[in-house]
Formats: structure tokens, sequence, C-alpha cells
């Protein structure tokens, strides 16, 4: 395989990416499961696997962009970098404010238009050259600026720096929006159910909120889960926003138990994993409901891919489940 007129020597059954990254070529990228788009490159001459364009935009197509990670060396004759203009905008952080210890709300407003659907996300590119994704919490109807949760990690390179170094006033540069995991629906009858771990609210408030601002009619329910009560984040917000709307359902839930102090949320917050019960709900609901209903999954990958099959089992019709399975690069072992 050529790249950047360097000749470079592939393994058997190898992607692009990881051919690159052996060889010590410096390319953007992050998640490395074809969901982020950070690792765009432009054939050169060869063949491009079907599923190295999944999720790309026509006009990319047209132009011969494909996802590095997915794609088979083999397949692939000759390759170059893309103009990273073409793809990464830039944006001035006006805001930060922190949720808790963990979490963080960022506020950035891109340097030109964005258009974007709530529950979408962005890559954001730091000045080391790091780059990970971060869903929208924002409404573009409502809100002047990109709102975006940032939930720091133990071992993650980008989120020590948004929560130590990046100041309001910044610049940083960002690609999108990418996604398919917004609010959409034929009726505005359609039930609606939101399951989100963590900072998976992020998206979820997004979309709940564009729902509300189309007057949806059907019911919504919004499954939010976390280790403890401080994990639930949006807590206060999804009250009052529950006590406004007739039609949305707020249930809370945490894996450990509730202190004493906590003990006043009680009657609210349940014990047990945000899709377990989800699931144990959806079970009691009749047969035609669960096919028509709207299913929303963001955040820890194994959890949204478990219970997407479950759901599907239980009759919820695969066209009508979402996803947003926040993956991380392969160097941190802990999903988000």
């Amino acid at each position: 395989m050529i790249f950047a007129e360097k000749k470079l020597t592939p393994l058997d059954g190898e992607s692009v990416l990881d051919c690159l990254l052996r060889h010590a070529v410096p390319v953007d990228h992050s998640c490395k499961s074809g969901n982020c788009q950070s690792c765009l490159l432009k054939l050169s001459s060869g063949k491009i696997d079907p599923g190295a364009q999944k999720g790309l935009k026509p006009t990319a197509i047209k132009q011969g962009f494909f996802l590095a990670c997915q794609q088979p060396c083999e397949l692939i004759e000759a390759a170059s970098f893309i103009d990273a203009e073409l793809i990464f905008s830039h944006a001035r952080l006006v805001d930060k404010q922190f949720f808790n210890d963990e979490t963080c709300r960022l506020l950035l407003e891109p340097v030109s238009p964005t258009y974007y659907h709530a529950g979408q996300f962005i890559n954001l590119k730091n000045p080391h050259g790091v780059i990970r994704s971060y869903s929208i919490a924002s409404l573009p109807s409502n809100d002047r600026f990109l709102e975006l949760h940032v939930h720091k990690k133990s071992n993650g390179i980008m989120s020590h720096w948004i929560f130590d170094e990046f100041k309001v006033g910044d610049r940083i540069d960002f690609q999108g929006p990418i996604g398919e995991c917004f609010y959409t629906c034929l009726s505005i009858e359609q039930p609606l159910i939101l399951i989100g771990t963590s900072t998976g609210a992020a998206p979820l408030i997004g979309i709940l909120k564009d729902a509300l601002h189309s007057e949806h009619q059907g019911s919504i329910i919004f499954y939010h889960g976390a280790r403890n009560f401080e994990g639930l984040y949006l807590h206060e917000l999804l009250l009052e926003l529950e006590n406004s709307h007739s039609n949305f359902c707020y249930r809370p839930s945490i894996t450990e138990e509730l202190t004493s102090s906590e003990n006043e949320h009680s009657g609210k917050i349940k014990t047990g994993r945000c899709n377990e019960i989800a699931l144990q709900e959806m079970a009691l609901s009749n047969t035609s409901t669960i096919a028509n209903t709207l299913l929303f999954l963001c955040g820890n990958p194994e959890m949204v891919n478990m219970t997407r099959k479950r759901a599907f089992l239980a009759g919820v019709a695969s066209k009508n489940i979402y996803i947003d399975p926040f993956e991380y690069k392969d160097l941190r072992q802990a999903a988000r």
C-alpha cells in the first residue's frame, strides 16, 4: 500500500488504520470502531469496502472518503490524507460549569453556522491532537451554543485536559455533527423510551427537549442510571420537566445504596441497572405498544448493545431502535 508517497507492507487481515499506526504514521483516530469518523482518508487507487463508508454523507462517499479503521488493507493500492479544513471547524469555549467533581458542561460557540440535531455528536480535537467524541445536549432551535457533557475518566487524556486546561475563551477544533441518534418520528403519538448511563444522559436530554419542543403527545420515559446519586447529575432538571409535562416520566436508578443524607430521594430513585429496570417495565406493556415504541440507547457500549438485542427480542422493531454507544480508544479498558 502506498500512503503519502511511502510504501507500507500490511499484515494479513490488517485495517488501513492499524497498518498506518504500526508504521508510526500520525493519523487522526479515536474509537477505532467506525463510529466517530475521525480517521477519514481518501482513496487514490484501489477498492473501498462498503463497510468503510457506512454512515458517511453521500458527498463524502462520492469523493472517495473512507474510514481507515474499517477498511481492509488488501483492497487499497494507494490512499492519502484529506485536508483537515474539509472535516474540522473551530469553536470557542464560552462557558464551563461543573455538575459535580466528575462531570462538567461545556458551551461552545462555533465560528460559523453549525446545523445539527439534538442527540448527534461532534469530535473535539485538542491542541495535542487528541480526539474524542461528545454528544450534543443542546437544542438548535432554542440554544445559541453547543452544549456538551464531559465525564472525567481516571485515565482519560482528553477529559483531564478539558477539566484542568481548557479555559473559557480558548478555541478548539471540532468535526461534525455526526450520528443518527436524534428525535424523529412518523407520529407524535408514538411512545418514546430513553435509556442512558452516566453522560449518556447528554444526547437523551437533547432528544427529550426536542420532543417536548415539537409537542410530542405520546408517552416519554427517561431511564437514567448511574453508580451513585451524584452521577444522576440532571436529577433536578428532569424532575422539573416531569412536573411540567404530563406525558413525561423520569425513572432514575443507581447501583449503589443511597446514603442516609440522600434518603429523601428514595421514593423516586430505584436501586439497580437502568436498562434492566426498563426492560422489566417494557415486558409489562402490551405487544402493540412495544412494537410501535421508539427506543433510544446511549452510554456504556455493553449496556447499549445488550439492551438493543433484548428489546428487539421483546418486540421493539429494529428500525425503531437508535443507539449511541460511547466507544473509547483501545488505550482505555473502561468504557465510558
